[in-house]
């Protein structure tokens, strides 16, 4: 992987959850550490050739902690770059092709089957989503002065969210209950986290000129207001018939339906299983309610209000319902 590489073996199962079992010689069954990130397999794979990786001031990263959005803003940024076309998330591929995942790989990691080598042989004005941490991003985003949008959501949500997700996904193989899920968020031990570090590596660039920072409470509480920055932010000026449409298409019920959007490939393809939960399943603020206990929900405000009096995420606020 190269010197320049602290990978720390935790000897965890894929995602990061669960008891940890014994980790085989290739590790394919654990996350490792990657400059504070907690990547898991096999996309720690590819990250030798994304430190590599240059990207432009035109070009645009969107950043986020998992289940905080990347499908809903991916969408949302698609549609901005089109001036709000309709066509975008209707015709053509599905938009996980048109916005792609930057650390994807296969396990064997075939150079032409990752996102790192699709997006080398495009030119500057490319567009992808990660969720590694902003210290794990390839250097050349913060050199050069990327557009990074980043995403946050508050993290009751985010915890069921991904408890959800991963007991659909199917390589996860995740039998725990939401109490493993709220420990393993708790002790960081959950993929691409720490979460609160996570946040802190980009927080402490809000303010950067080539930084938009936005929530998903944002987006879901004034829809029009927070598109219309985003667009000035990727310069665009958009009418408000642009911004109706996209609000209609960015819907959470027009994408949930929308087989562009919904992910169904990863359900015919065995990786998910839709049965379980679908990959776009409440899309709403306050779905935590309806999941945690008292006590889980004592456990979890704890945890965060231990972490909101960090240094590295003062004016941070979470917006819960």
């Amino acid at each position: 992987m190269g010197d320049d590489y602290e990978f720390e073996n935790e000897g965890l199962p894929i995602d990061g959850v669960g008891i940890p079992p014994p980790v085989s010689s290739d590790c394919s069954d654990c996350i490792k550490v990657y400059k504070g990130c907690n990547v898991n397999y096999p996309y720690y794979l590819a990250l030798s050739d994304l430190e590599r990786l240059q990207t432009f001031p035109n070009d645009v990263a969107i950043c986020g902690f998992p289940k905080s959005g990347s499908a809903w803003l991916s969408a949302v940024v698609a549609m901005i770059q089109a001036d709000g076309d309709p066509a975008t998330l209707q015709e053509g591929p599905p938009l996980e092709e048109k916005i792609p995942y930057l650390e994807f790989c296969t396990p064997a990691n075939y150079a032409g089957h990752r996102v790192v080598d699709s997006l080398s042989a495009m030119p500057p004005g490319r567009t992808f989503f990660t969720h590694l941490s902003c210290d794990a991003l390839p250097p050349s985003i913060l050199k050069n002065k990327t557009k990074v949008i980043y995403h946050i959501r508050n993290p009751k949500d985010v915890i069921v969210s991904t408890y959800f997700h991963l007991k659909a996904r199917r390589r996860s193989k995740f039998a725990g209950d939401l109490g493993v899920m709220i420990d393993a968020f708790i002790k960081g031990k959950i993929c691409y986290g720490p979460y609160f570090d996570h946040i802190a590596s980009y927080w402490k660039h809000r303010n950067d000129s080539n930084f938009f920072v936005l929530s998903f409470e944002e987006l879901s509480d004034d829809f029009t207001l927070t598109v219309s920055k985003l667009a000035h932010f990727l310069g665009k000026d958009l009418s408000a018939k642009q911004l109706q449409t996209i609000s209609y298409h960015c819907s959470f019920d027009q994408m949930k339906n929308n087989d562009l959007t919904n992910r169904i490939a990863s359900d015919r393809a065995g990786i998910l299983d839709f049965q379980v939960s679908p990959f776009l399943r409440a899309g709403s603020v306050g779905n935590w309610k309806l999941h945690f206990s008292t006590e889980m929900d004592k456990m979890v405000s704890a945890w965060i209000d231990k972490n909101m009096q960090r240094e590295d995420l003062k004016e941070l606020q979470f917006t819960y319902t």
